[in-house]
């Protein structure tokens, strides 16, 4: 929901950043790099080091920043775009499989999340897909070329910026995971059905 409006403030500051490890790595070695931070984050998560695996987040979303806009200042691959989203969406279901596994507490809640983290995400690639090949969007339409992507992206409540929101707030407060997990959830459920109900729409 608002990731758009995110983008605004930080690709100025990406950019520079980027400008300077795109001499240093490739696009696509920041990404493997975030999504090594990602992994040990939710180990770390795990074992219930919070504020260690708080650092890690902030560090795989940075690289998750950086990818993107190095890819820009080079040449995008579809390698890059592919990688981007797998890694993302593992990151995603293993930071709540983390949280599941660590509390017993917890296993209930991250069950159900994991299953509407699924709901979500199949709505979010499904729609990217078809929406390609009924070539209804151009590849870069007016409101994506400062920020060109490599596939098409669905808008909708739940989207990258307040996934990581999400699970920030958990990090910071452990103890309100159940709490947190059930609002999150939610809206990734109506993120579910608005997505379907807009697309039936749009494609019947």
């Amino acid at each position: 929901m608002f990731d758009r409006q995110i983008q605004k403030f930080t690709q100025k500051p990406l950019a520079v950043i980027a400008k300077i490890f795109t001499k240093l790595i490739k696009p696509n070695h920041m990404t493997i790099l975030g999504f090594i931070f990602g992994l040990f984050m939710c180990v770390l998560v795990f074992f219930q080091f919070y504020f260690p695996a708080l650092i890690l987040l902030i560090l795989n979303r940075l690289c998750d920043g950086l990818d993107g806009t190095m890819a820009r200042l080079t040449i995008p691959t579809p390698l890059g775009g592919y990688l981007d989203i797998v890694f993302d969406f593992t990151i995603y279901s293993g930071f709540v499989l983390s949280f599941g596994l660590s509390n017993s507490n917890y296993t209930v809640v991250s069950m159900v999340l994991l299953f509407l983290y699924i709901g979500t995400g199949t709505t979010f690639l499904a729609q990217a897909a078809l929406q390609t090949q009924l070539d209804k969007v151009p590849a870069r339409s007016e409101s994506n070329q400062k920020l060109a992507k490599s596939f098409y992206y669905s808008s909708g409540l739940i989207e990258g910026t307040e996934t990581f929101i999400f699970m920030v707030l958990c990090l910071l407060l452990p103890n309100f995971y159940i709490f947190i997990s059930i609002i999150f959830g939610i809206l990734c459920l109506i993120t579910f059905i608005s997505r379907v109900v807009v697309c039936y729409k749009e494609f019947i």
